[in-house]
């Protein structure tokens, strides 16, 4: 006997060789991706330290630039203040706002809380008093226990209730009394336009927070429905959570997760060397996945595209074997339902479930009836079969379209053309075509030859039974 085996062992083996070759392939890609994705989002993180460095460094500058100004004017304010004369502390706050043109406002605050001038108002009468506002008393208490000079947390304006983030200075006198506090009101957005052009497109926040937790200044600027919720109170979640635990380190990096575990994007923090604000820069995970995805090197192509035409062989092949068995099993269908629709010596009827309007009806059909294909579908059931009532086929229908039953059985007499009747056997079936569309099959035996053998039976006893009867 001749060893089959043999005959398919090459064949064995090639499946089984491209089968350890994708393995391997897959495997190492894996690795690849894992490794390369694990550069970039490094990569990413040292982009984003580098950003918080120059921007930090730019903010502290400017803010002791801010510094030295309103403590120059704190010392000619102190001259003033041995000798009231607050028109000439009117020139001097004027000139200072007139410098720095990014301010808002320029206030001088007596020390016990009554708003002497701006610098744009004179003093006068009309101006008001913060004697009563806790939030001053808030930020005298920060003035004297602290630095002379401090970023505040964000407040209401008091003409407008726009938010505003105020640096605030402490001029005192010889004796070191608080005499004035210089207000110096840096929109919340100022910072934003300081630094907007070192920000990179995929940077989607950046922002200062104080040590409280208050933030200073946000990019982007939230909308005014959401100001309130985020100047008004500290802010929450990672970012909060690694500066209370670490004290507000020099620098930090935080993974934001979602609730299911995975990194949502990357917090890059970085404390200002002079002043007790942190600056973070946030970049989502779907930013830093573009970046690598665009530096992905030729291999990756390389392998994904030996891979592709290997799944792509195989798939083909079988998919081209699976839709060859299934046209073929497919036609032999439609043959076999044509030729027993064509041939069979029943009538057989479509119908449509709604009207009960004739679809179909084979030759059968149409020679026993006397009707053409055209005047049928013009007709319905009940009109073919007067007797059993439209009420009747609604009730067999529904059972049909519920599943209680597969098919009904019933005996009913069938309308030709002429208006002649004769008697059939109906069997209805509710079937579903590859449209999704439900059709109605009627297959109808004629019972004429049937009824006949009876009625001659029939006859053919009846002389017999009135004899037994006698």
């Amino acid at each position: 006997m001749v060893n089959t085996s043999s005959e398919h062992r090459p064949g064995r083996v090639l499946k089984y060789s491209a089968t350890a070759l994708v393995l391997v392939l897959l495997a190492y890609a894996a690795f690849l991706v894992s490794q390369s994705w694990r550069v970039a989002k490094s990569g990413q993180a040292s982009q984003l330290s580098t950003i918080a460095a120059l921007s930090g460094n730019s903010i502290d500058i400017y803010f002791t630039q801010l510094q030295i100004g309103m403590q120059n004017l704190g010392a000619d304010l102190a001259v003033t203040h041995k000798k009231p004369d607050l028109d000439r502390a009117f020139a001097l706050v004027r000139r200072f706002q007139n410098l720095h043109t990014e301010l808002d406002n320029v206030m001088l605050i007596r020390g016990d809380g009554q708003i002497l001038l701006t610098g744009t108002t004179p003093n006068g009468p009309d101006l008001p008093t913060l004697a009563g506002d806790p939030v001053f008393k808030q930020i005298r208490d920060e003035l004297l226990q602290g630095s002379p000079f401090v970023i505040s947390q964000p407040v209401t304006g008091h003409i407008d209730t726009s938010w505003v983030v105020s640096a605030r200075y402490a001029v005192t006198d010889e004796a070191g009394k608080l005499a004035y506090i210089i207000s110096a009101n840096l929109p919340v957005d100022m910072m934003q336009r300081y630094w907007i052009d070192s920000i990179t497109p995929r940077i989607t926040a950046l922002g200062l927070v104080r040590d409280d937790g208050y933030l200073v200044s946000s990019y982007p600027e939230p909308d005014a429905s959401s100001r309130d919720k985020m100047y008004g109170k500290p802010v929450e979640g990672a970012m909060a959570d690694y500066l209370r635990a670490h004290n507000h380190p020099q620098q930090g990096l935080v993974e934001i997760r979602n609730s299911d575990g995975k990194t949502t994007g990357l917090l890059v923090m970085r404390r200002l060397q002079h002043y007790p604000l942190t600056l973070f820069v946030e970049m989502p995970v779907t930013e830093i996945r573009a970046a690598w995805w665009h530096d992905m090197h030729a291999p990756y192509f390389l392998m994904a595209l030996v891979l592709a035409c290997t799944f792509a062989f195989y798939s083909m092949r079988f998919q081209r074997r699976a839709w060859s068995v299934e046209k073929r099993r497919e036609e032999l269908r439609h043959h076999y339902e044509h030729a027993l629709r064509e041939r069979s010596q029943n009538e057989i009827f479509m119908f449509d479930t709604d009207t009960l309007q004739v679809t179909y009806a084979n030759d059968a059909a149409r020679e026993k009836l006397g009707y053409t294909l055209e005047q049928l579908q013009k007709t319905t059931l009940p009109g073919l079969q007067p007797e059993p009532g439209i009420e009747t086929f609604g009730t067999m229908l529904e059972q049909l379209r519920r599943g209680e039953r597969e098919s009904i059985t019933y005996q009913t007499v069938q309308a030709r053309v002429n208006g002649s009747t004769y008697p059939v056997e109906v069997t209805l079936q509710l079937l579903t075509a590859e449209d999704g569309i439900g059709r109605l099959l009627a297959i109808v035996h004629d019972l004429t030859a049937l009824k006949q053998a009876e009625e001659n039976i029939r006859k053919f006893n009846a002389p017999v039974e009135r004899r037994d009867s006698r």
